[in-house]
């Protein structure tokens, strides 16, 4: 059997080692940190005939849990999709998965706050309505409108079912006819408030106010001279 020929050393050779281990898991253990942190909530795949209708919150929070000299953002801020592949119109709970969160290998997620988000999907429709053309103003004295006409008369709007629902028409912007002593033509835009709806309308919105001199009235009496007898 081999020993060593200076048994002291390797003693100390052992107990350095040890120790040195001992410190190193040691401070691995000391550096693990619980953390919370933002990240990103991002839809995808929603079916193309559906429109969301409800508000979702941009960001939500993940608690992780990883060595404190790593940076859980240092790629970018953490983002978490949502697939609505299945979804359906109407309001319904989906559940946050964090499976697919993009992290350094040491750092892991333990908590999600919400845990659920409520979204409400309605089906996306086309509508065809008619343009309310808006005139302000008064032509100058004298004068009178005779005439509005806008073109096209209609524009088709998509939006959520429930939106186009309740719509009747589309105002315009307003054409000032104020002070004129002549007919007026001019390029308007259709005003829809709703966000959710646009319009699809590739041509622009003509307004065109016919502007003539007011007509004088007519004096039908006939003054006849008085006879003497």
């Amino acid at each position: 059997m081999l020993r060593p020929r200076h048994p002291a050393y390797l003693l100390v050779a052992l107990i350095a080692a040890s120790l040195m281990w001992y410190a190193a898991t040691g401070k691995r253990r000391a550096t693990i940190s619980v953390r919370s942190t933002k990240a990103n909530l991002t839809l995808v795949n929603m079916p193309s005939d559906l429109l969301l209708t409800s508000s979702v919150p941009d960001t939500i929070t993940l608690q992780l849990r990883g060595p404190l000299t790593l940076n859980p953002a240092a790629g970018g801020i953490p983002e978490v999709f949502l697939d609505l592949t299945e979804a359906m119109p109407g309001r319904s709970t989906y559940a946050i998965d964090v499976s697919g969160v993009r992290l350094p290998p040491e750092v892991e997620v333990i908590a999600v706050e919400p845990t659920e988000i409520e979204i409400e999907l309605e089906r996306v429709l086309l509508r065809s309505l008619a343009l309310s053309p808006t005139v302000e103003g008064s032509p100058a004295p004298g004068f009178v409108i005779n005439l509005v006409q806008v073109d096209p008369p209609r524009i088709t709007v998509q939006g959520p079912e429930s939106r186009l629902s309740t719509l009747e028409n589309v105002t315009t912007s307003a054409l000032s006819v104020e002070g004129a002593t002549g007919s007026i033509e001019a390029v308007v835009t259709p005003l829809l408030t709703d966000p959710l709806l646009r319009v699809l309308t590739g041509s622009p919105v003509t307004i065109r106010v016919n502007i003539a001199l007011q007509p004088q009235p007519q004096d039908d009496s006939v003054l006849t001279p008085e006879t003497t007898k």
